[in-house]
């Protein structure tokens, strides 16, 4: 019961829970201790310095974390978080969002078609819709006016979609990060988590995919392991005495032998049975992709038919009919064209396009093949990259 705290001593009580609260005060503050001529550098800077040095921590004061690129050619490294920020933000908990953000403010184009369709799951990589749900109703409110007609239900579902899309560009513009939990602390770990930082909207960026990233979330347990888009930060709290960041380094990640990646897989196992047994549900787990669990997505041709297609971590699988209708016409093989490019399936039957898919991602046009299944052809791709999972067929909408 919290009835008899001011809103300072709620503030620090949920700082040493370990819920993430950034204040104007706290804003100021990080902006004071990242300005001026005798700064500290950047992140964007440290991580721009890893290529003229192969330690861009070495002679900073401050507390270690890593950076793990989404490149498997680059090698993952330490860096740095400033001894200044650090003293300036010490009470506010984990402070590594606020200095890494910067990283993800890029400027990179959002994805509307995407967007749309994590939007109607009510899923955007792990986040939550309503986190922009005030901003979009704030603009909404400000562009209608009382004489204006009322909006069909379709209408205003295209609106609320357009606004909220409006909404999540503009509260991302800055940067946008979300923590992912590797592990949270607990007595059994001497109350120290280590999480992933990422770019909250890089699956909408079409940033790639980095398997590095995922590779180490199921090693602590995530089956199927989460997808990662984009260059990701890895750091390490503590919840005692109150929540603050600490020393982890790049050996830390990379050497699965580590006491804290072994121990891991159970207490999240622990973890989950405790949130379970405390809110009456049983455990969220990871959203589906769309083609994946052997559950096909749906898509349309060029003539409007439609096809459908699966997908694993290796390959991409379309399924398109040739005939329609349940009548005795058989499919002629001499009639099929199908070509394969880097991006792109073309299929053609009796000269004219059934589809033309420019995919989300590369295929290996060596290993691609096709096979007839009565009316249906049945096209197969190898992905380039192993191990990545599209969020959809198509490049764009």
């Amino acid at each position: 019961n919290d009835d008899g705290m001011t809103p300072t001593e709620r503030e620090q009580w949920l700082r040493d829970h370990g819920v993430q609260i950034e204040s104007s005060a706290d804003r100021r503050k990080a902006d004071s201790a990242l300005s001026g001529t005798y700064r500290p550098p950047s992140i964007i800077e440290q991580v721009q310095s890893l290529s003229l040095s192969s330690d861009a921590a070495a002679g900073e004061n401050g507390v270690k974390f890593v950076y793990l690129p989404h490149d498997t050619s680059k090698p993952i490294q330490t860096v740095c978080l400033p001894s200044r920020l650090v003293e300036a933000l010490g009470s506010a908990g984990d402070i590594i969002p606020t200095y890494v953000k910067s990283f993800f403010a890029d400027g990179r184009y959002i994805d509307e078609k995407i967007f749309k369709d994590q939007a109607a799951k009510q899923n955007l990589l792990g986040g939550d819709m309503e986190k922009f749900a005030a901003n979009a109703k704030k603009e909404k409110l400000g562009s209608v006016s009382e004489e204006e007609p009322a909006a069909t239900a379709a209408e205003d579902e295209e609106k609320k979609t357009r606004l909220s899309s409006s909404s999540l560009m503009n509260a991302t513009a800055e940067g946008s990060v979300e923590t992912f939990p590797l592990v949270r602390p607990s007595k059994t770990n001497k109350n120290e988590g280590v999480y992933i930082y990422l770019d909250e909207v890089g699956m909408l960026k079409h940033l790639s995919l980095n398997t590095r990233a995922s590779q180490l979330a199921q090693q602590c347990g995530y089956h199927p392991a989460p997808n990662f888009y984009g260059d990701v930060f890895v750091g390490r709290v503590s919840s005692k005495p109150m929540l603050h960041n600490i020393d982890i380094q790049s050996g830390d990640i990379m050497d699965t032998t580590k006491e804290w990646i072994k121990r891991a897989p159970h207490e999240n196992v622990l973890w989950q049975q405790a949130v379970n047994e405390a809110t009456g549900r049983s455990g969220e787990t990871q959203p589906n992709h769309a083609g994946t669990e052997g559950v096909a997505a749906e898509a349309t041709g060029n003539d409007g038919c439609s096809y459908s297609w699966l997908q694993n971590e290796e390959e991409v699988e379309l399924t398109v009919p040739l005939i329609d209708g349940d009548g005795d016409e058989t499919v002629n093989k001499r009639l099929i064209k199908v070509s394969f490019l880097p991006q792109k399936v073309v299929v053609k039957y009796n000269s004219e396009c059934k589809v033309e898919v420019e995919l989300y991602s590369k295929i290996d046009v060596d290993g691609c093949t096709w096979t007839l299944d009565k009316k249906n052809l049945v096209i197969t791709c190898e992905k380039a990259r192993d191990g990545e999972i599209w969020p959809r067929l198509e490049l764009s909408g």
